[in-house]
């Protein structure tokens, strides 16, 4: 009696770190702020990033998962390139003919992230679990960071079945996202459907893997 007594304890030991683990994997509304308005709190994540960006490759965050461009972050130059008239850097700041030359650029467009939903087998029909994750991202697009934004809501499928079915299936199941994102304060108008089956497969993937099956929220503008 005394060792599965034992036993049991262990067993609930190595449990315990697994169940925090998965509700710690839940993004919060800064990871969306972060991975679509590229305003990122965690001071971490900014110095590891910082040898990349230097290289003027896209931010990753490596506890948020995203692959970021920021709003008007321009392409590596050569560093040895000599420049031209008027467009020296100052000691403290950019000259005022650098400023004209380039103008503030425009914000970002692009950026996207897997929203990580799940749905009933074969429907369009949002888990529990799901809805509390959609909440999140609804409460994401409220913030004053992004509620400017347009997206994309776009649906994707694996290749289990016919394409028309997985076309319709993925349009149906990005138009559940949007319709819950509106019944809980979203303007639906600032919210576009996409549904592509299963023809745009991850990168690395084939078409036919489970990884293929996402909703992702892609930013427009």
């Amino acid at each position: 009696m005394r060792k599965i007594a034992i036993t049991m304890m262990v067993g609930a030991a190595f449990t315990l770190p697994t169940a925090l683990g998965a509700q710690q994997a839940s993004r919060t509304t800064d990871d969306y702020v972060c991975a679509f308005a590229g305003q990122c709190n965690d001071q971490a994540d900014e110095e590891e990033a910082a040898p990349a960006n230097a290289r003027g490759t896209p931010r990753t965050s490596s506890t948020r998962g995203f692959a970021l461009s920021r709003p008007g972050e321009a392409k590596p130059a050569a560093t040895n390139a000599p420049r031209k008239a008027g467009t020296a850097l100052k000691s403290k700041g950019t000259s005022v003919a650098a400023v004209k030359r380039n103008p503030k650029p425009v914000a970002a467009q692009g950026q996207r992230a897997d929203l990580r939903l799940s749905f009933e087998l074969a429907s369009a029909t949002l888990t529990p679990v799901a809805r509390a994750e959609a909440k999140v991202f609804a409460e994401s697009l409220m913030r004053p960071e992004l509620k400017n934004m347009r997206f994309a809501i776009e649906g994707h499928t694996d290749a289990q079945g016919g394409r028309e079915y997985n076309l319709d299936l993925s349009r149906r199941r990005a138009e559940a996202v949007a319709d819950y994102l509106g019944s809980i304060g979203v303007d639906r108008a600032r919210l576009e459907i996409r549904g592509f089956g299963f023809d745009k497969p991850l990168g690395g993937h084939r078409p036919a893997d489970a990884a293929n099956r996402r909703v992702e929220a892609v930013r427009l503008s």
